[in-house]
C-alpha cells in the first residue's frame, strides 16, 4: 500500500494500519505480516494524507475520480447508490436527492421526535444504573430508520427480540453468524475470491451462488429487509398514491421496468439493467437497503462517542446543556431550533473529527493524470485516510482532545476546512448526512433536557482502544449513567 504523503513530500512504504500507529496514535489489534504493499489484491492503491491534494482529486477533477473501487456486496445492494457507476449512479443520485430535502427533512421530524420520546422514556428507568450506551443508541438509530425509510412502528426500543433490530445487527456487525467449519471455509474461501476476482465477475457468479460481501454471512438477513421493502412496496400500489414521508413509500411512486431489449433500457458499466425513466425495483430496495445499513451504526457510533466525551468533560456537557435550555423551550424541536444551535454543531463536529465513522474513503482514477506533481496511472484506487487528516498536529492544535470550540470561527482555519471530511467529499459524500445531523442534534437534545450524562466504574478511560475491525469500534463497552436532571 503505497502512502503518499504531501504535506511532506515524502512516499513511505508503509501499510495504512502502520503509518496510523506510528504517527497519529491509533492502535488497532489487527496486525498484517507485510511492509510494503502496491497492491490490495489485484488492485493498485495509493494513500495520500493531504486535504488540498485531495480535494483537487475528488472535487475538481471529479470526472477522472467518480467512481469508487468496484464491489460485489450482494443481492439488491449492488443496485444501491454506494455501487453504481458512472450516468447510473448519476441518474440514481439525482432521483434520491430530494428525499434529503430540508422540506423532506421536516416532515420526517415529527417521527423522528417520537422515537426520541420513546428513547427517553426507557431511559427513566435507567437512571442511576450503569448501561452499554451503544447498545441503547443503536436501537434508537433502528428506531429512527424503521419510521423515516419504510414507515413502520418498529418494536426496536421495546423487545431485546425485535426481528427488525436483530436482523439489521447481524448484517453489520455479523452476530449471530454461524462458526462451524463449513461457514468458516466458505468465508475463507470467498475472501480471497474478493481479493484476486473483478467485482463485475462477482456479480455475475453470484446469480448462482452467494458471494457478496455482505451475502456470505447474511443471507437471511438481508432477505429479510428485501421482503420488508418488497411489502412496503406493494402497500403504496394498492393505497396508491398518498401523503406518506417515508423513504420506500414515496420512492415507490418512482418504480419502473427496465427490460432487456426495451429502447430505453441501458447497460452500466458493471453489467446492470437501469433506465432513466425512473427507479426499478431493485434499485428502489437497494437503496433502502443502504438507507438502512449506512445510516444505522454510524449515527449510533457517533452519539456514543459523543455521550461518552460529554460524560468525561462535564463543563463541556454544562455549557451545552446551557445552551439547550435556552433555544429549545418548547416540547417541540423545530428546524430553526436546530440552526441556531451554534455549539451543539460545534459537538457533533468535533466527536465526528475524533472518531471519524468513515475513516478512509477512496476513488478510481478513470484516466492517467497529475494532481500537484503527483502522477495517478489509471485505475489507481486512491484511498484518503480522514482519521489521519482529523488527527493531524500540524492542523489541529493539542489534536487528541475534545475541545468543540475549536470550530468557532475564529479557530476553524481554511486548512482545517481542507481536512475536515466527516462525510466524505465530493459529489459523493453520503447523501443522508443532514438527516444523520438532524438526527443526532434531536438525540442530543433530548437527552440533556432530561438527564446529566455521567461516566461510572466501568467507564472505559482515554484514549479509548479499538476493536479489531474495519471501523472504529472501542475494544471495551462504553458504560454510562444517566443521572438526574
Amino acid at each position: 500500500m503505497v502512502i503518499v504523503d504531501t504535506t511532506t513530500e515524502l512516499t513511505a512504504t508503509l501499510t495504512d494500519l502502520e503509518y496510523l500507529d506510528q504517527n497519529h496514535g491509533l492502535s488497532l489489534a489487527l496486525q498484517w505480516n507485510f511492509t510494503e504493499i502496491t497492491y490490495e489484491g489485484v488492485l493498485p492503491l495509493m494513500m495520500v494524507y493531504d486535504g488540498e491534494w485531495i480535494k483537487e482529486a475528488f472535487v475538481k477533477n471529479f470526472p477522472i475520480f467518480t467512481n469508487r473501487r468496484q464491489l460485489a456486496l450482494g443481492r439488491a445492494l449492488d443496485s444501491g447508490l454506494f455501487s453504481l457507476e458512472g450516468d447510473h449512479w448519476k441518474h440514481t443520485r439525482k432521483t434520491l436527492t430530494p428525499e434529503f430535502s430540508s422540506g423532506k427533512l421536516k416532515k420526517m421530524m415529527p417521527e423522528i421526535q417520537k422515537a426520541m420520546k420513546a428513547f427517553v422514556n426507557l431511559r427513566t428507568n435507567d437512571k442511576e444504573k450503569a448501561v452499554n450506551i451503544r447498545r441503547k443508541v443503536d436501537r434508537l438509530t433502528l428506531d429512527v430508520i424503521s419510521r423515516t425509510a419504510f414507515g413502520l412502528e418498529s418494536d426496536a426500543q421495546t423487545n431485546e427480540n425485535s426481528q427488525f433490530a436483530l436482523n439489521a445487527v447481524r448484517i453489520i456487525n455479523g452476530e449471530g453468524f454461524n462458526t462451524n467449519l463449513k461457514e468458516q471455509i466458505r468465508l475463507a474461501i470467498a475472501t480471497v475470491i474478493f481479493l484476486i476476482v473483478p467485482a463485475w465477475l462477482i456479480r455475475k457468479i453470484s446469480r448462482y451462488a452467494e458471494l457478496g460481501i455482505l451475502t456470505v454471512t447474511n443471507t437471511e438477513s438481508l432477505a429479510h429487509f428485501e421482503n420488508l421493502c418488497k411489502s412496503v412496496i406493494e402497500s403504496r400500489r394498492e393505497r396508491g398514491g398518498d401523503s406518506s414521508n417515508d423513504f420506500v413509500q414515496t420512492l415507490a411512486d418512482n418504480i419502473v421496468e427496465a427490460p432487456a431489449g426495451h429502447p430505453h433500457t441501458l447497460t452500466d458499466s458493471l453489467g446492470l439493467h437501469w433506465t432513466k425513466d425512473g427507479l426499478t425495483e431493485n434499485e428502489v430496495i437497494g437503496s433502502a437497503l443502504l438507507f438502512l445499513l449506512a445510516g444505522f451504526q454510524t449515527t449510533a457510533d457517533t452519539l456514543s462517542f459523543l455521550f461518552y466525551e460529554l460524560a468525561l468533560h462535564p463543563d463541556i456537557q454544562q455549557k451545552l446543556y446551557e445552551e439547550i435550555r435556552t433555544l429549545f423551550d418548547t416540547d417541540e424541536i423545530t428546524p430553526e431550533q436546530l440552526t441556531q444551535a451554534e455549539y451543539l454543531n460545534y459537538c457533533l463536529n468535533e466527536i465526528s473529527r475524533l472518531y471519524p465513522q468513515g475513516f478512509r474513503f477512496d476513488r478510481v482514477a478513470a484516466e492517467d493524470v497529475t494532481i500537484k506533481g503527483i502522477f495517478v496511472p489509471k485505475g489507481t484506487v486512491v484511498v484518503a485516510s480522514a482519521w489521519v487528516l482529523h488527527r493531524d498536529p500540524a492542523i489541529w492544535e493539542n489534536p487528541e482532545d475534545f475541545d468543540p470550540d475549536r470550530f468557532s470561527p475564529e479557530r476553524f482555519t481554511d486548512q482545517c476546512s481542507n481536512s475536515f471530511f466527516p462525510f466524505g467529499i465530493g459529489n459523493r459524500k453520503c447523501i443522508g448526512s443532514r438527516l444523520a445531523l438532524v438526527e443526532m442534534k434531536m438525540a442530543v437534545v433530548s437527552v440533556l433536557k432530561s438527564f446529566v450524562i455521567e461516566r461510572c466504574e466501568e467507564t472505559p478511560s482515554r484514549p479509548l482502544q479499538f476493536q479489531a475491525t474495519i471501523a472504529i469500534l472501542p475494544a471495551k463497552p462504553i458504560m454510562l449513567k444517566f443521572g438526574k436532571r
